[in-house]
């Protein structure tokens, strides 16, 4: 079972406390993956001294490019990032999630994460804000008995009928083929036409041609509750 998450540079205070709450009720026996941005080597070699059992690909985003597909410049996207980061997403300011959390994250850092660990047979992928309260093992016999699990809301308007900052994978044929859908979907909109939450719209989309045909997980809310309920087993701070 891999822990995968990915985060910039100005989330690295949350990725601080992922590390110590996930090690508080687990120990280091699972292996962490982190796909990570322009952080520094202090910093790297800080986690790595939180969590041993961990793994570290970071690497620089190109901000110029981002911004040419962004139709902003560089100033405005830098903005953008430090209001997100230390701030909120609001219908401002999405763009740059779009460009990092859509076409980064959910397109790149999850495959990353599994030709990293072709042995592993499951994988979990987690925002990065996310404080862990309890134990895992109930989500993880969730991820191991399906193809692909998530919290689903599909009584929600498209963009929210699925929820991504939690989601399971088995590492197997099946999987890759709908990731290669779901990015097929997130592609099919230029970046800065891309509406607010197009990430989880996209894998709806995908969702909708692969439901008959993957066994699917439905995650409970209380694994990723910006509620702050007692006995929620995760909290979010995506609120």
């Amino acid at each position: 079972m891999i822990i995968h998450s990915y985060f910039t540079n100005g989330f690295y205070g949350w990725a601080e406390i992922f590390l110590k709450s996930f090690r508080y009720h687990h120990g280091s026996e699972h292996r962490i993956f982190l796909s990570t941005r322009d952080l520094t080597s202090v910093q790297v070699n800080n986690l790595k001294r939180l969590y041993p059992n961990i793994q570290i690909i970071n690497r620089q985003l190109n901000l110029k490019r981002i911004a040419r597909r962004a139709n902003l410049t560089v100033e405005k996207l830098v903005d953008l990032k430090n209001h997100i980061e230390h701030g909120a997403v609001n219908n401002k300011t999405f763009i740059w999630k779009q460009a990092i959390s859509v076409e980064d994250r959910y397109k790149t850092s999850i495959l990353e994460a599994m030709r990293y660990n072709p042995r592993e047979k499951y994988l979990i992928h987690f925002d990065i804000d996310i404080y862990f309260r309890k134990n895992l093992k109930e989500l993880f016999d969730i991820v191991t008995n399906n193809d692909i699990s998530i919290k689903f809301r599909l009584k929600s308007k498209v963009n929210r009928k699925v929820m991504g900052g939690l989601i399971g994978f088995r590492q197997c044929t099946k999987t890759k083929k709908f990731m290669r859908r779901w990015i097929y979907h997130i592609d099919k909109i230029p970046l800065y036409l891309k509406p607010m939450g197009y990430g989880q719209t996209s894998f709806y989309y995908a969702y909708l041609e692969f439901k008959d045909r993957m066994k699917w997980g439905d995650i409970p809310g209380k694994f990723i509750s910006p509620r702050f309920l007692d006995n929620d087993v995760i909290w979010s701070g995506n609120t």
